[in-house]
């Protein structure tokens, strides 16, 4: 019994000294790298993302300018002569300008313009390159006596009637260098705004027409 103890104490010594003996080695060199692994499946995708807000309406183009379909116009007629006549003590003189697009529909539906340029006038009366819509009515002096003036036009199925009065009938004939031209606008023909009739510039650049 005492020497089994022996032994066991024996072994117990031998064992502590190689495990006190026993160190920890240095560490070895770094391994190479592993083969590059291969690439995972693709994932699924995500859900749509929701449509951003509607932007703001861009600001309207300009309107395009205004076409001449349908308008009528003439060239700038200047009567050579006038025919006299005398009514009620009154003397008219008058000038037929043919205008056969002049119909009996443009008379209910359209509308017939005559503009004129009064440049038999002295100018101080009259300035120069001045056009004006008839009827047109003119003042002046002649010393001391007020003469009155008045051009109208008369409409009727294929031509357009000039008479022209004065409240003294002082004429006896009238200056040839007075000037006509006419525009017919049908009636449907529409622009982007309102027109003042009375204004020839305005007229012109609304049915684009030709000086």
């Amino acid at each position: 019994m005492k020497t089994q103890r022996y032994l066991f104490l024996l072994a117990v010594i031998c064992l502590s000294s190689v495990l006190v003996k026993c160190k920890k080695g240095d560490d070895g060199p770094v391994g190479p790298a592993g083969p590059k692994g291969e690439t995972g499946e693709a994932g699924k995708n995500g859900t749509n993302g929701t449509n951003g807000a509607t932007g703001a309406t861009g600001a309207a183009g300009a309107a395009g300018a205004t076409g001449t379909a349908n308008v009528i116009y003439s060239d700038w007629i200047t009567p050579p002569a006038y025919t006299k006549t005398t009514v009620f003590g009154t003397s008219n003189f008058m000038y037929e300008i043919a205008a056969s697009k002049i119909t009996q529909a443009i008379l209910d539906k359209g509308t017939v313009l005559v503009y004129g340029k009064l440049e038999g006038y002295n100018q101080a009366i009259w300035p120069a390159g001045q056009v004006s819509v008839l009827p047109i009515v003119i003042s002046y002096l002649v010393g001391t006596t007020s003469e009155i003036d008045t051009w109208s036009a008369r409409s009727s199925v294929g031509k357009i009637t000039l008479v022209v009065t004065n409240n003294n009938n002082v004429y006896a004939a009238l200056s040839t260098l007075h000037s006509f031209r006419y525009v017919i606008i049908p009636g449907g023909v529409h622009t982007t705004s309102v027109v003042n009739f009375r204004n020839y510039a305005e007229v012109k650049k609304a049915y684009n027409i030709a000086d």
